[in-house]
């Protein structure tokens, strides 16, 4: 039986009445927190607000050790907490290295914005152009996938590749044998989650592939293509995959969410998802790039992985970046990485001229423990108003 006419202009008229008060709730929730930030006194006290961050992560983790490093306006500050090892109590600091699980994306972004500079590859090309003769190129509903998809994780890839698990035989280093041969027999196996390019799902998958096919357009290995297309130009010298003797021992040992020493990560084909170690040297200086404007041709592929290559409500991803928009007004780019002995978080704030790195030797992602994003979007936000001391 169909409702009186009546019936239903009356059950409208309320939808339409709790659409626009919810609206003007949100709106005004909005306008309070930005309201907040901008009137945030400066109590020039960040220095000891980073500290307490910093001693609180380490004493429940007796066995870590922690390094903080913020940029803030044209200074830069790093601190250690805890100890670099068992064998050594002094705290890590600006040169202690530390895997840096996906922020090692972040690279392989800059790298594709390069080389797309360069007219080596363009963002659009399908990555058909880039695979071996013979290998599927997987597509969905007719369209292909491209080289600006598997940066932004828009594929339609899953998380890892599907085969990947029959791969491992090292649980405490899963990617160590997973090879080239098994990445392109991977592609005639995947069905795509979605169109490509339709919707944005983090991939490892995606990334790992994107860096085997630079690499191998490029005919260089991955890290050698990432430190002469990024490390070079910024003048990042510990930014690698493969240590030397003398940044092994500057290496912290990682540990797993129990405090018990773990053994490193080792990658191979799929080295562009999470392959690199570094320092927070290195990281706050490629945060200090990101807050310049500047002309050259490193400057001009920073500036292209800030795009947003993929928008959504309250924010999107870059070639590597993702981006949010808090209601607070402003733009934050920001990476995370987990391994199984580390984790590490970047993020920066162009309109404040902020970033903050943050690298801890505990494998906290495979506890589910976000504290430090958590720490590291608080002092972020901080950064932007309050002053080191």
């Amino acid at each position: 039986m169909k409702k009186p006419f009546k019936a239903v202009l009356i059950g409208t008229g309320l939808v339409l009445i709790f659409l626009v008060v919810s609206f003007g709730a949100l709106l005004g929730y909005v306008l309070h927190e930005q309201h907040q930030y901008k009137n945030q006194p400066d109590t020039h006290d960040l220095s000891q607000r980073t500290a307490q961050l910093g001693v609180d992560y380490v004493t429940r983790r007796p066995e870590a050790g922690l390094v903080i490093g913020l940029y803030q306006g044209d200074h830069a500050n790093i601190s250690g907490f805890g100890r670099t090892s068992a064998a050594r109590n002094d705290p890590p600091n600006g040169q202690t290295l530390f895997e840096i699980g996906s922020i090692t994306k972040v690279f392989t972004g800059v790298t594709l914005a390069k080389l797309a500079r360069d007219g080596v590859v363009k963002l659009t090309d399908p990555i058909r152009l880039y695979l071996p003769p013979g290998v599927v190129s997987p597509q969905k509903n007719g369209h292909e996938i491209t080289l600006e998809q598997l940066a932004t994780h828009t594929a339609g890839l899953p998380r890892l590749p599907p085969n990947w698990d029959a791969t491992v035989t090292n649980e405490l280093n899963p990617y160590l044998s997973y090879t080239a041969a098994d990445l392109y027999q991977s592609l005639a196996q995947v069905q795509l989650k979605a169109e490509p390019g339709k919707t944005s799902d983090y991939s490892n998958y995606g990334f790992g592939l994107l860096g085997q096919l630079l690499a191998r357009k490029t005919s260089l290995p991955y890290e050698t293509l990432v430190q002469q297309t990024v490390c070079a130009p910024l003048g990042l010298t510990n930014t690698v995959q493969h240590l030397n003797p003398e940044q092994q021992d500057r290496l912290a040992p990682g540990h797993n969410p129990q405090g018990r020493v773990v053994p490193n990560w080792d990658m191979d084909v799929l080295a562009g998802c999470g392959a690199l170690r570094s320092n927070a040297h290195d990281l706050l200086t490629l945060v200090s790039a990101n807050l310049e404007t500047n002309d050259t041709p490193i400057d001009q592929a920073l500036a292209e992985a800030r795009k947003y290559h993929f928008k959504e409500f309250s924010g999107g991803v870059g070639l590597g970046w993702q981006i949010e928009e808090p209601v607070d007004g402003r733009v934050v780019y920001w990476h995370n990485g987990g391994t199984g002995g580390y984790y590490s978080f970047i993020a920066f704030d162009r309109q404040n001229r902020v970033g903050v790195v943050i690298l801890s030797n505990y494998g906290d992602a495979f506890a589910g423990d976000s504290t430090i994003d958590q720490m590291g979007r608080e002092i972020l936000k901080l950064a932007g108003k309050v002053s080191w001391q």
